[in-house]
């Protein structure tokens, strides 16, 4: 038996080197056949010898036990479970036929672009909905050595932040030792602080204020921060934070607005050309 199965194998590896296009069965369990094509459409191409070998007899053995497994299966099984896995089956089947249509449709046929007009009237007519669950920061910081010269002009600048203010950091940048200047972007305040050797609550919460500004020193650094913005927990959300989650929610509603609408379409010709019917 043993000896007759790797002349098998032997023979799928050989027909996949030489393209033989007649299909011969391979294993038999009752009235299921493995047929050469199946093997040969299952084992990748441009293998090694050795490695379509082991791949052939792999797949072989995995639809022999599979084919055994599934007559055993289906012997025993009660024909109250058969009938609902079958409806399962079919279920699914419809499911899936029926989505990848509806995907494949949409994609020709849905505008996708969300305007931030869109964006931020759907976020005003609906801000009781997005509160936050965690406090959120945005804000900036410098970190520079103890000795450098540009202290008070770099504190005053850190402050003020306005254009003037943003070209002059950016132009002695190379005396930071690393900067955090995007205030746009809203962080936890421990992933924040991390940012600056400080990883306990209990060393920043003092700090945790709208418009703060402070200095922290250690033996070889200062570090200058200015809080912009703190957004407590369960106050709403910024805009800019949730900004991709509403258009999300946008291109959902979209979609399924778009998709009744293609199923009324749908029924309506069916009805108008007589493909259905309702029996009373």
């Amino acid at each position: 038996m043993r000896y007759t199965f790797l002349l098998i194998i032997l023979l799928v590896c050989s027909c996949q080197l030489k393209e033989v296009s007649s299909d011969k069965v391979i294993a038999r369990v009752n009235n299921h056949y493995l047929y050469l094509s199946e093997v040969n459409h299952n084992v990748r191409a441009n293998l090694s010898f050795s490695d379509s070998v082991s791949m052939s007899k792999n797949y072989i053995d995995k639809w022999i036990k599979e084919q055994l497994l599934l007559e055993k299966a289906v012997f025993n099984l009660n024909p109250s479970q058969q009938v609902y896995l079958e409806n399962l089956i079919q279920q699914y089947r419809n499911d899936l036929f029926i989505k990848t249509y509806q995907e494949e449709w949409l994609k020709t046929r849905m505008d996708t672009l969300v305007t931030s007009d869109e964006i931020e009237t759907y976020y005003k007519d609906n801000k009781q909905n997005f509160k936050l669950h965690q406090d959120l920061i945005r804000g900036r910081y410098v970190q520079l050595p103890l000795a450098n010269f540009n202290k008070v002009s770099v504190s005053r600048a850190m402050k003020r932040f306005n254009e003037t203010d943003r070209n002059f950091l950016d132009s002695i940048s190379l005396q930071f030792n690393s900067a955090y200047l995007n205030d746009s972007v809203w962080f936890r305040p421990q992933a924040f602080f991390n940012l600056i050797n400080m990883s306990s609550p209990k060393e920043y919460e003092r700090y945790l204020k709208s418009k703060r500004f402070f200095e922290i020193e250690d033996s070889i650094d200062l570090y200058l921060v200015f809080v912009e913005e703190l957004r407590r927990r369960n106050e709403i959300a910024p805009l800019s934070h949730i900004t991709p989650t509403l258009k999300h929610i946008l291109l959902n509603k979209r979609k399924l607005e778009t998709m009744r609408q293609f199923e009324n379409v749908i029924l309506e010709e069916a009805i108008k050309n007589k493909t259905l019917e309702i029996y009373e």
